[in-house]
């Protein structure tokens, strides 16, 4: 992990902190405006392209589809035996597992085009031009790996807590929300992630687990005016979702971490040493 952000985490460890979450709103529409046009070019991107492979995945592995008139008519039966048989026999075919794991390997090598959207917000912060090259900086930049276990770490260990009675899927992903960017901004490994963003969050649990919440809010009013718009508006409301996650995710790495001062202030300016020195005139 870079050493200036290990010490800052390590101050903020010793003596405490509480998160001001209406400043990581507060920056939200002008960062959103800035990168809305690449962004959401990367939620397409990835989207079209998670889409296309599965398709692949399911043609090599079928699964059987559930079909929903056959379960209704053996709900209207009242044979709750019958229904679980049902679930059973779709639910061990071989190729589920197979798909399934596919999936999420799929998922997880493209999850670095949706995480290139921190890279964009941090660039238009910090006054630098956004590129479509941004989209894909992540399979080139040496983070990839890092990116890829800890989506998958994450996929794995938060579906267990929300099937743990859910309450614990809440914590986790709570405690887990500055994982990816400490692996982006502070070049940490997967293990300095976890480790980092959990000691964090203890410090101040109360802002992590609201603005996680706050996502799933922000979620459920998407999904709504999709639906409002004749479900057609979801193609576009739920790309929105995401932009807008990752964008509140920076700013809230940005309020609670921050960056070294050398990257917040513009390059000083290339001075003239003849016209600018008494003792050469």
């Amino acid at each position: 992990m870079n050493v200036n952000t290990e010490n800052r985490i390590a101050n903020l460890l010793n003596s405490g902190y509480k998160v001001q979450l209406n400043h990581v709103f507060g920056g939200l529409s002008h960062i959103l405006k800035g990168i809305f046009g690449y962004a959401f070019l990367a939620i397409i991107i990835y989207s079209i392209a998670s889409y296309i492979i599965s398709l692949l995945v399911g043609m090599i592995f079928p699964v059987p589809s559930i079909d929903s008139d056959e379960i209704e008519a053996i709900m209207e039966a009242g044979n709750r035996e019958e229904i679980m048989e049902y679930y059973s026999e779709t639910f061990s075919n071989p190729n589920f597992g197979i798909s399934t794991f596919a999936t999420n390997l799929i998922s997880a090598f493209l999850y670095p085009i949706i995480y290139s959207i921190y890279v964009m917000a941090y660039k238009y912060d910090h006054m630098q031009k956004v590129s479509f090259d941004d989209i894909f900086i992540h399979y080139k930049n040496g983070k990839f790996l890092n990116l890829f276990l800890i989506t998958i770490i994450l996929q794995i260990l938060t579906s267990i807590g929300f099937v743990l009675c859910i309450v614990p899927g809440f914590i986790l992903s709570s405690m887990w929300l500055l994982s990816v960017p400490l692996i982006i901004f502070a070049d940490a490994d997967v293990k300095e992630a976890l480790d980092k963003s959990m000691k964090l969050a203890f410090k101040d649990f109360g802002s992590f687990l609201l603005l996680f919440l706050s996502f799933i809010g922000i979620g459920i009013v998407c999904a709504i005016f999709g639906i409002v718009l004749c479900c057609v508006g979801l193609l576009f409301t739920m790309p929105l979702f995401y932009v807008i996650v990752v964008v509140l995710m920076y700013s809230f790495y940005k309020e609670v971490v921050g960056f070294d001062e050398n990257d917040q202030k513009p390059a000083a300016p290339i001075t003239d040493i003849y016209k600018d020195n008494p003792y050469m005139n």
